[in-house]
């Protein structure tokens, strides 16, 4: 989703674990990332989920994502 939607550019072999933040990911694109999770995935985002460590890396996106799911 983060290459897809031209987020941040992330090597092919970005770890799951990897610093989004180190890789460039900024303030903006963190307010674009929070609109498409919930138009996506129809996840509503509060301000609990949306902190550095929330969005840090791919591994802590998908958990936030799977949590606003159940």
């Amino acid at each position: 989703m983060l290459r897809e939607e031209e987020l941040v550019e992330l090597a092919g072999d970005f770890p799951a674990d990897g610093d989004l933040f180190a890789a460039g990911l900024d303030s903006m694109a963190v307010m674009q990332m929070i609109v498409i999770i919930e138009e996506r995935f129809g996840a509503r985002l509060g301000p609990q989920d949306v902190g550095r460590e929330q969005l840090a890396t791919p591994e802590a996106v998908a958990a936030t994502i799977r949590a606003r799911l159940v």
